[in-house]
């Protein structure tokens, strides 16, 4: 009689608790880390709050723009060439430095000139003393906002603290291809001395772009006679506000020459700044 054999054993499972122990290293961090635009957006949320007061609407991050009074990003298209590449540009009057950065990201090497303090600005006598307890009292700072844009952004826009009314030619050496205006001479208690100043750094052959305030009401009842309306009076910045044919007699007054008006424009601003501005492009001669 046969035998059956006995069925084989499986082998023993290993316990759920007892198994054997397995070695897996460290426990990585699963903590999500942030990229490094988010931290740009953090760091540009950041510069925003330590300054009280922007002039500029300037984009510091993605999404993220200073609450400037002004904003120009959306007729810089139209002002500024689309390149600028191996163009040595200066600026005039730079603020929070929205031109310059501009220019900058078209490729141009860019100088911008500036005040050190609002205590040197041509503010009008009458009104001085008032604007500057003003400004103290906002913790208002000029050349903050540029130096907190200007980090934020990784720029290589050199500033330069002088009076483009007064500065002797050694304080901003050397020969400019493009010198960029905007908004600046009816700040100016002498325009055309400024003028004349901008346009002895230029090479020759080199290119000045103005972008500026001019009277429409002056202009529509003058518009061939050069007039001025003087305003330190009435507002509290500005000097002289030229119609159309004072700023270009301005310009030719200061050796420009091929002077050439382009288009008028409105640039997007708190409801106290609105105005007309004016683009003029000239040259030095050669």
């Amino acid at each position: 009689m046969l035998t059956q054999a006995p069925a084989a054993r499986s082998p023993p499972r290993a316990s759920r608790r007892h198994g054997p122990a397995v070695h897996c290293g460290a426990v990585a961090d699963r903590t999500p880390q942030p990229s490094p635009v988010e931290d740009r957006i953090a760091a540009a949320r950041a510069a925003i709050a330590d300054n009280p007061v922007w002039y500029h609407a300037i984009e510091l991050a993605p999404g993220v723009v200073t609450p400037g009074f002004v904003d120009h990003r959306p007729v810089t298209p139209k002002i500024l060439p689309r390149d600028l590449t191996g163009v040595r540009a200066l600026e005039v009057g730079t603020f929070d430095g929205h031109w310059s950065f501009a220019m900058e990201e078209r490729g141009a090497q860019v100088t911008a000139l500036d005040l050190p303090a609002f205590e040197g600005t041509n503010f009008p006598p009458i009104h001085r003393e008032r604007l500057l307890r003003e400004m103290s009292e906002r913790d208002m700072e000029l050349g903050r906002g540029f130096r907190l844009a200007h980090e934020i952004r990784g720029s290589s826009v050199e500033r330069l603290e002088v009076d483009v009314q007064s500065f002797a030619p050694e304080e901003v050496p050397g020969e400019y291809d493009l010198v960029f205006v905007g908004a600046i001479l009816l700040h100016l208690r002498d325009p055309v001395g400024a003028l004349e100043r901008l346009h002895g750094c230029l090479r020759p052959g080199g290119r000045l772009i103005a972008f500026e305030a001019f009277s429409l009401a002056a202009t529509l009842r003058s518009p061939r006679r050069a007039m001025a309306t003087f305003e330190t009076v009435e507002t509290a910045f500005n000097w002289w506000v030229p119609n159309l044919a004072a700023l270009r007699a301005w310009f030719l007054t200061a050796g420009f020459v091929d002077v050439k008006r382009h288009a008028i424009m409105r640039p997007p601003t708190n409801p106290e700044m609105k105005g007309v501005n004016v683009l003029y492009t000239a040259k030095r001669g050669a």
